[in-house]
């Protein structure tokens, strides 16, 4: 779960990310100085020093002896688990772009389970969006979305899917504040394998089931997203009590 203010050092981070992102740095490509990220984004020299840390332990960027900064050959999707963030947001990070494809979208009751994962009351109908996530001709990310219908006060004919939902609760007013999260390491079936484009069944995905709340604890979102576990991890920081 993922409250509270973020640091100046990760404010710095994540205002490389839109910088890398927005100037189509590729992977190879020098990053600007200390000195000149200091005027840019008007903050001191140690906190650029500290998002420069923090780009190297996501591995992102690598440092040259006396030659600077630069992104890396291969840019890693690993991301920090407490981080709580959408996947076209995670891609950008990252300097690419996901093409996504809507595999199914439906408005229904919910059964059981699902009405008391979102606290749904009787009547309220429940959304199911069914999504893949893909860079080039590799599927990154299938995802099964549940969300209260009444959540969005349109036609959902109307509505963009291949966008973010985090910014599309937003403009509805409903802005998504945490969320809580199950990691465990799966395979896909037969099924699965063929719904995604996959060339064969197994191999490693990561699934991330996480029930996102507001911030007054209301459940808006409950997703299964299934991250393909050689493009994806996922990094924290455990510490003893005391």
């Amino acid at each position: 779960m993922t409250r509270g203010n973020p640091t100046r050092a990760v404010q710095v981070r994540d205002r490389l990310h839109a910088l890398i992102a927005g100037r189509g740095l590729r992977p190879g490509d020098r990053l600007p100085s200390e000195n000149e990220l200091v005027d840019l984004f008007d903050v001191g020299r140690t906190s650029v020093r500290e998002a420069f840390k923090l780009l190297e332990q996501e591995g992102l960027i690598q440092s040259r002896h006396g030659d600077g900064r630069y992104l890396t050959a291969q840019p890693s999707l690993d991301r920090p688990l407490t981080r709580l963030e959408g996947v076209t947001d995670m891609l950008a990070s990252r300097g690419l772009t996901g093409e996504n494809t809507v595999l199914g979208l439906a408005a229904a009751e919910p059964d059981r389970q699902q009405r008391e994962l979102l606290r749904l009351p009787a009547g309220e109908a429940v959304v199911r969006l069914e999504r893949l996530r893909r860079h080039g001709d590799d599927a990154l990310l299938y995802s099964i979305d549940l969300f209260p219908r009444s959540l969005i006060a349109r036609p959902l004919d109307e509505v963009d899917w291949t966008g973010s939902l985090f910014a599309l609760f937003a403009e509805h007013g409903h802005a998504v504040a945490y969320a809580v999260t199950q990691v465990r390491a799966v395979t896909l079936g037969p099924a699965q394998a063929e719904r995604v484009g996959a060339a064969e069944s197994g191999g490693a995905w990561l699934l991330l089931t996480q029930t996102h709340h507001d911030s007054a604890g209301r459940p808006l979102l409950h997703s299964h997203d299934y991250h393909r576990g050689d493009d994806f991890s996922f990094h924290l920081v455990r510490r003893r009590n005391g």
